[in-house]
């Protein structure tokens, strides 16, 4: 599972194929599967199952229902626009930790339940005061390359991220934005490598490793040919 989930047992019972000693879970009964981690649902009983699905750009609702269809695939699929950020992000990273910390209930279940409440607001939110989807995506991943840029990106790597084609994401950029994707990268990049140079004495090597370059060299040509300075000339203008 590439992506955090709550899987909530609206009927029935089920347990964990991949996890024999695991409780079975009964009706009401919730389980937090982080991004990532391996979770089969399995049961010999008619169950019901809710999953929410937190992706970086949309609230996904997947119902699931043995008495239909196999525990492997939904039976129904509802993709709802909301930018995974700010108190939805940090409730998602601290149940991430507490994963590994089940006995903590007492902390766990406040946060199930306000990730709940989070979730219910978005279903409520009328669609008439929604972005349209396209342009929605398109904040959603220029937002999270800002929090990535360190990260090897690729128009293919972070298209499949979001579950969409390569040629999708350049689109997307095409329509919302000024520039294109890999120009939107190096933008990102070279903003930050600047803050880093004005603020911090650090080796250039290191400036650029941090900004998501291996080649040192190849990211003083990209800074100079946006800025009119080497890095390491810029640099000096802050010591």
């Amino acid at each position: 599972i590439d992506l955090p989930r709550l899987d909530i047992v609206l009927r029935g019972e089920y347990g964990n194929q991949l996890e024999k000693t695991q409780r079975r879970l009964t009706e009401g009964e919730m389980l937090f599967i982080p991004a990532r981690a391996a979770n089969l649902a399995v049961s010999d009983k008619p169950v019901m199952l809710l999953s929410l699905v937190f992706a970086p750009s949309w609230l996904g609702l997947l119902f699931y229902e043995n008495r239909t269809a196999s525990l492997l695939r939904p039976t129904r699929r509802i993709e709802l626009p909301h930018l995974q950020r700010g108190e939805g992000e940090a409730m998602l990273t601290a149940l991430t930790h507490l994963s590994r910390s089940p006995q903590e209930q007492n902390i766990i279940q406040p946060l199930v339940l306000s990730l709940l409440h989070l979730c219910r607001n978005v279903v409520n939110t009328p669609p008439d005061i929604c972005r349209p989807r396209t342009e929605f995506l398109y904040h959603s991943i220029c937002n999270w390359v800002q929090d990535n840029y360190a990260q090897p990106l690729n128009r293919e790597s972070v298209a499949q991220f979001f579950n969409i084609t390569a040629n999708h994401l350049s689109r997307l950029f095409t329509q919302h934005g000024t520039m294109s994707f890999v120009e939107y990268v190096r933008w990102v990049r070279m903003a930050k490598a600047r803050i880093m140079l004005q603020k911090y004495h650090l080796p250039i090597n290191e400036v650029a490793l941090r900004c998501g370059y291996q080649d040192s060299d190849y990211f003083c040509r990209l800074f100079r040919r946006q800025f009119g300075l080497t890095p390491g000339d810029y640099s000096a203008r802050f010591q």
